[in-house]
């Protein structure tokens, strides 16, 4: 057989291999370039649906604390600051100050987590609507006897265990891990 004719019939595999991982690499390299700025734009939109669910949730939880509740019905209500004879009143007030508090923005951010995801995430941002709505439901018991406000006020432990609202603020905790180990894609820690 001629040389030449041998040359070639070597090299067609060798170049026919060559061709053939050239264009595998340029389509992982397309693709690469193509999902890298989709990824970061769906980074982008996780970030900011979890920056706005934080947002609503934290001004729901400082805004649904006793105290804040308890001094906005006392300002409003302008009973004198030793005022021991008015307090009930004051306390039946702030109860209805605290159930007061519109918790609808926190359903419309909640959404927008549960549909940037991941799974987990979501998740743990429904466990804050579920205890937001506990602490709305326990505003609305107000103070009847066996309500938890009326133990907290006896100084008693409330009949369902920790109050909502503390379970609230330990799920926004919860989130708020579990959102930036996702963003920043790291395992949460467990302290």
């Amino acid at each position: 057989m001629d040389p030449a004719v041998v040359a070639t019939l070597i090299s067609t595999p060798v170049s026919v291999l060559a061709a053939a991982a050239s264009y595998a690499a340029g389509r992982i390299q397309g693709r690469a370039a193509y999902n890298g700025p989709v990824d970061a734009v769906r980074r982008q939109h996780q970030r900011d649906a979890y920056t706005g669910f934080l947002a609503a949730v934290n001004a729901y939880a400082s805004q649904t604390t006793w105290n804040a509740c308890f001094e906005e019905a006392h300002s409003a209500m302008g009973v004198d600051s030793f005022f021991e004879d008015g307090r009930d009143e004051v306390e039946r007030y702030a109860v209805r100050v605290r159930a007061a508090v519109p918790i609808k923005p926190l359903y419309g951010a909640a959404a927008a987590v549960s549909l940037e995801g991941p799974d987990q995430v979501a998740v743990l941002a429904n466990d804050v609507i579920q205890y937001a709505d506990q602490v709305r439901e326990e505003a609305k018991d107000g103070n009847r006897p066996g309500s938890a406000f009326r133990a907290l006020l006896e100084g008693r432990q409330p009949d369902a265990g920790l109050p909502a609202h503390l379970r609230m603020t330990q799920a926004i905790d919860a989130f708020t891990a579990a959102a930036r180990s996702h963003l920043n894609g790291t395992k949460p820690s467990h302290a």
